[in-house]
């Protein structure tokens, strides 16, 4: 038996995550601090001079307690508080390095775990701020401190100490400023490869399951051909029987003209594949190229009011398409007018390098969560037909450069909005 653990029910919180392998960083830093207390304790027998780093120590050990309990939660971590835990780092190792020796002490090296830390997760403004603050309060240890018996014996005993100490304070500005420089240009590269590496497989995929589909499409194209053509004989031989009544012929007449439809489909369907494999594209003014998609799918579709506006009064630019694009477009029209309502809202604009065209319906909306999912590979089947048609519109379009975005109106209803390169797709006229 599988146990569902906190990722397969999509609690899975990367952010937390990141947190909670900082608070345990932390805490081993914590117990060797303990350790150098017991061992000062143990050594000298004395507790002079320990309350102030016993209390420290409590302070930021019930913080990370309380800090790990918290990641216990659903809610994400934001960059915000992760900020102030590594503030908190900062802050609280202060405060320990200052009742302990100050600059004198070996652990002030931890000062660069929060600069590490900051610079492979947050943005880089705020790993200058973990940066600036951690060099600030190690330049002021160097200074204002407490003498700790264990690291400082020899503080008064001469100037090659001092020598030394200034030299692990450079050591330490020359580490954080490469880290805070290379370090974060590195994770914001490995960033963008793991963004760039899942848009690629989704890419990928996406192609696979259009690849799936044409083939289905292409198959099915083929094997209704034999049905078609046995129906379109029995149909003809029905209308050719003296014997039929009026009603009867008038129905066949009715069969008839269908399956002509059926046939003139598989015909178009041919001939897009066929100018797809060679690239052939017709020639159309934009404006004019809209205006007869939409005539043709409304002789499809003529329970649904479609009206038309342009929004531009300056010529119309020549553009370049095949009929995979008129197909994208008709999809978009085809889950508007599924949406719902009687009525679809269609409207033309371009300016010098871009066209748009806004499609609204007047249905009951698309719920936020399912926006920004519409067109990925794996395909969402909906009562309002969103899915399969709109992926394989989001293909086409982004083959001629373009995008389409989704929103729901104020009013009420779905605007689709395509948008296309003016470069991509011809010249002006």
């Amino acid at each position: 038996m599988n146990i569902p653990t906190n990722q397969s029910r999509g609690y899975y919180n990367p952010s937390a995550d990141n947190l909670r392998s900082l608070l345990i960083m932390r805490s081993v830093a914590l117990l060797g601090q303990i350790g150098v207390l017991a061992y000062v304790l143990l050594a000298s027998r004395t507790q002079e001079e320990l309350t102030g780093l016993t209390v420290s120590l409590v302070i930021l050990a019930l913080i990370t307690t309380a800090s790990l309990w918290r990641c216990g939660g659903r809610w994400p971590v934001t960059d915000q508080e992760f900020f102030a835990q590594l503030l908190m780092d900062v802050l609280g190792w202060t405060s320990l390095m200052y009742f302990s020796g100050g600059a004198n002490n070996p652990f002030i090296s931890y000062y660069i775990v929060p600069l590490v830390v900051s610079a492979a997760v947050l943005p880089w403004r705020y790993t200058w701020l973990i940066t600036g603050s951690s060099l600030a309060a190690y330049s002021l240890l160097l200074y204002y401190y407490q003498p700790f018996p264990l690291f400082t014996p020899h503080a008064n005993m001469g100037h090659g100490n001092n020598v030394h100490i200034l030299g692990m304070w450079f050591n330490f500005l020359f580490s954080a400023g490469l880290i805070t420089y290379f370090v974060v240009r590195m994770a914001g590269t490995l960033r963008r490869q793991e963004q760039e590496a899942v848009a690629r497989k989704e890419d990928s995929l996406r192609n696979d399951q259009i690849m799936a589909v044409a083939g289905l499409a292409a198959g099915t194209a083929h094997e209704l051909g034999t049905p078609l053509s046995t129906i379109t004989v029995a149909v003809e031989e029905l209308l050719a029987d003296d014997s039929l009544g009026p009603q009867a012929k008038a129905d066949c007449a009715l069969i008839q003209s269908q399956l002509q439809q059926c046939k003139t489909i598989l015909g178009h369907l041919s001939r897009t594949a066929e100018l797809t494999s060679t690239d052939e594209r017709q020639q159309w003014l934009l404006k004019d190229w809209v205006a007869d998609t939409l005539d043709h799918w409304a002789v499809r579709r003529p329970q649904v009011i479609c009206h038309f506006s342009c929004e531009n009064d300056s010529p119309s630019p020549l553009i370049e398409v095949d009929l995979t694009l008129a197909q994208a477009l008709e999809n978009l029209l085809n889950n508007a007018a599924n949406a719902g309502g009687d009525q679809v809202e269609v409207q033309l604009n371009w300016g010098l390098e871009w066209a748009r065209i806004n499609i609204r319906d007047h249905g009951p909306g698309v719920p936020a969560e399912l926006l920004q999912k519409l067109g990925k590979p794996v395909v969402q089947a909906s009562e309002s037909g969103l899915g399969l048609g709109l992926l394989l519109t989001h293909a086409t379009i982004e083959r001629y450069g373009g995008n389409i975005e989704l929103r729901n109106a104020d009013a009420g209803g779905t605007i689709a909005t395509l948008n296309l390169p003016l470069a991509l797709l011809g010249h002006r006229a």
